[in-house]
């Protein structure tokens, strides 16, 4: 009983101390930047005035026809955002965005709450809750997403709510090389911490031509599932991406592997390839193909989406796609089309 009450404490203090050494470090970069936005500023008579920060959010109205049964026609809003964004001085930036409607209950949720301390182009600091570091389409912004969802592997392989976490993040550029490596809660959006355990995600981009970039992605971290307070995840992906006006092409493949329990593991593999055509200055071409095979064969899924974009203004555009899909290793084709007004402030 006394070696587990010691054992006890001692956790207690390891993770006291090393809370306290990750607060002071990141006080310290911040200490940087701050400085460093001080020395600039007195140097700089021009400077424009801070506080600048400005609204920003936007709507997606949605409409879908699907041939199941279970949900034939249906409008909904897809996600309602609103909030500002800018700069707090010239080298802090600040990223504040509610949710009025979420997926996937429709549910107010904070969106983003985070703070960039852009320090060097090498390596900048950001803090607070932000679209975690791994692959494409999962760290994007939906609103420049080229298809109206992401692809079924991105979404049924990404393990945070939103795609986002709560932690700290450092990213830069060098030449060729840019990169980002998160340390997170592990626990996804609006999740209050519960457990000592962080996860940590990491991505790295190589420019190889003005063109074409190509990159690679990793998640290390723990999980809870009844009756198991720690089970191991681990997440990898590879990606490429070409971009010539009026082309633009890009694909993924990840692999998502987790323990059921101590002795038994689950292994997922998917991924997906998509085209754009600029067919003028306002209408696009999409198509894409996703294919996702959970560790049970049984569960394969297999779908082309075609579709055809029409720009507004700015982002804001009317977007129509077409979806063929299979799952569940079945010759069973199903069909959806999806019609999606997005308007961006």
């Amino acid at each position: 009983m006394l070696t587990r009450i010691f054992a006890k404490k001692r956790n207690n203090y390891q993770k006291t101390h090393k809370g306290i050494f990750m607060l002071v470090l990141m006080l310290f970069f911040i200490q940087a930047a701050w400085a460093q936005s001080d020395e600039q500023s007195s140097e700089n008579n021009t400077q424009s005035s801070y506080p600048d920060l400005k609204p920003a959010g936007f709507v997606q109205s949605y409409f879908s026809a699907s041939d199941l049964a279970a949900d034939p026609v249906n409008f909904s809003i897809a996600r309602a955002r609103m909030g500002f964004k800018g700069n707090i001085n010239e080298n802090i930036k600040l990223n504040f965005i509610g949710g009025a409607v979420e997926p996937p209950n429709n549910s107010p949720a904070l969106v983003n709450a985070f703070a960039d301390f852009t320090i060097d182009p090498r390596f900048n600091l950001r803090a607070g809750q932000f679209l975690v570091p791994f692959g494409l389409e999962g760290p994007e912004a939906i609103i420049k997403n080229p298809a109206i969802n992401r692809a079924r592997p991105t979404k049924q392989m990404n393990t945070f709510r939103m795609f986002r976490d709560i932690g700290v993040m450092a990213y830069g550029e060098y030449e060729f090389v840019s990169y980002s490596i998160a340390v997170i809660n592990g626990n996804g959006a609006n999740a209050p911490e519960n457990r000592y355990q962080k996860d940590v995600l990491g991505r790295l981009n190589f420019s190889l031509t003005d063109e074409l970039m190509a990159g690679i992605s990793g998640h290390l971290g723990t999980f809870a599932s009844d009756p198991y307070e720690k089970l191991l995840r681990q997440r990898w992906g590879a990606h490429a991406e070409y971009k010539s006006n009026p082309f633009h092409f890009r694909g993924e493949i990840m692999l998502h592997d987790r323990e059921l329990n101590p002795e038994t593991k689950n292994q997922d593999i998917g991924g997906y390839l998509l085209g754009t055509y600029k067919i003028d200055e306002k209408w696009e071409a999409i198509g894409r193909w996703d294919y996702f095979a959970p560790d049970n064969v049984n569960d394969i899924y297999q779908g082309v989406t075609l579709g055809t974009n029409y720009q507004l203004s700015g982002l804001s555009s009317l977007s129509l796609n077409g979806v063929a899909y299979s799952e569940y290793n079945t010759s069973t084709v199903n069909y959806m089309m999806r019609i999606q007004l997005q308007l961006v402030l």
